[in-house]
């Protein structure tokens, strides 16, 4: 679980690290960076599926070089329009099992995807920043990836825009994760599920083209939400579906905000809210799936928005995920609606 606090992050972030903790609904825009793709060799892949390297067994490593390779490839994860290179391998699964499959200790900054035998995108990375002390930024991994025994998969490494250089592929199996089914006892969301060019109308906050919130009533209990939340393209690009509910505190009082959700979960306080032009988290923290999660606030006076999303563009995160959204501490509404100042003035005006 990653915290902070105070940290004020555009609703557009534009650096990396800012990826995973921005309320933006779009995708993140990268930094660019110099590197040295070094030299073409033999050591690679297949150029196509059609000649995709085999891996027999695993775990598997292996390394190479994209720089004398084709463009043959592309996926959404976020991004798109990519001129680099790849190269495949393939391998048939022996039985259900899940796999890592690795980019992080490459050269380039990296994308890495894979398919089914019918051409169907099984899963896709193009940055992690989980991975540990990469020799450069935006390298990706596939920690957990389910496959079915018997069906032939092919691992294509790519890259970010026309990105090649030095990859090093390294395939695990790994344990399987415990299915995450969230239980909603609660308030329903009440926003449609998202799809392919969807646009939210319902509560995107500041994301969406006439600012629009749900609004978390005050309660002496604690207060649920049953909302749901994922990714989906839109426009050539990746979105996911952030959720924004108004609150109204008075200050002084602490407000903890609770979510359990069947995704990677961003959730925290957004402030700068009123006219949407600078948006930005107060605190934030991040719930992996079905690891119920609370931050706790003091907050300022005024209009605050409880913000609920995915805290990446996975496609693992299909629209209709469900998470709860539990409010506690909020039991006082103080809106900065200004009020008309009374002088003797506007008093005598009165009786005119």
């Amino acid at each position: 679980m990653k915290v902070a606090t105070f940290v004020l992050i555009a609703i557009f972030a534009l650096s990396a690290v800012a990826m995973a903790v921005s309320p933006g609904a779009d995708m993140p825009v990268k930094e660019a960076q110099t590197i040295d793709p070094g030299k073409p060799d033999s050591r690679e892949g297949g150029e196509t599926i059609a000649t995709a390297w085999p891996i027999f067994a695993l775990p598997f490593n292996d390394t190479g070089n994209t720089t004398d390779n084709i463009n043959d490839y592309d996926e959404v994860c976020p991004y798109t329009g990519s001129l680099s290179n790849d190269v495949v391998y393939s391998y048939v699964a022996p039985y259900d099992m899940c796999v890592s499959v690795s980019l992080c200790n490459s050269y380039y900054d990296t994308k890495v995807y894979i398919y089914d035998s019918a051409m169907g995108l099984v899963d896709c990375n193009d940055d992690n920043y989980d991975c540990v002390n990469p020799p450069v930024s935006y390298t990706s991994w596939l920690p957990e990836v389910a496959l079915v025994g018997g069906e032939t998969y092919y691992i294509v490494c790519d890259g970010y825009g026309s990105s090649n250089g030095d990859y090093v592929l390294e395939m695990t199996e790994v344990d399987c994760p415990t299915p995450c089914d969230v239980v909603c006892v609660g308030v329903p969301e009440g926003e449609p599920t998202c799809y392919d060019e969807y646009n939210d109308m319902y509560n995107g906050g500041c994301n969406s083209d006439v600012p629009v919130f749900s609004v978390i009533p005050t309660s002496a209990t604690p207060y649920t939400v049953c909302g749901e939340s994922g990714v989906f393209p839109f426009a050539g690009s990746t979105y996911r579906d952030t959720d924004w509910y108004k609150i109204y505190p008075c200050g002084g009082v602490p407000i903890s905000i609770t979510v359990e959700a069947e995704f990677g979960a961003l959730f925290g306080f957004v402030t700068g809210i009123e006219d949407c032009l600078a948006p930005a988290f107060y605190s934030y923290t991040t719930a992996e799936p079905c690891v119920p999660t609370t931050l706790t606030e003091y907050l300022p006076y005024g209009a605050i928005a409880v913000f609920v999303s995915t805290y990446d563009w996975s496609p693992d995160w299909v629209c209709g995920m469900e998470y709860s959204l539990t409010v506690d501490g909020y039991s006082q509404h103080c809106d900065p609606t200004p009020v008309e100042p009374t002088t003797w003035t506007t008093i005598k005006s009165l009786y005119r």
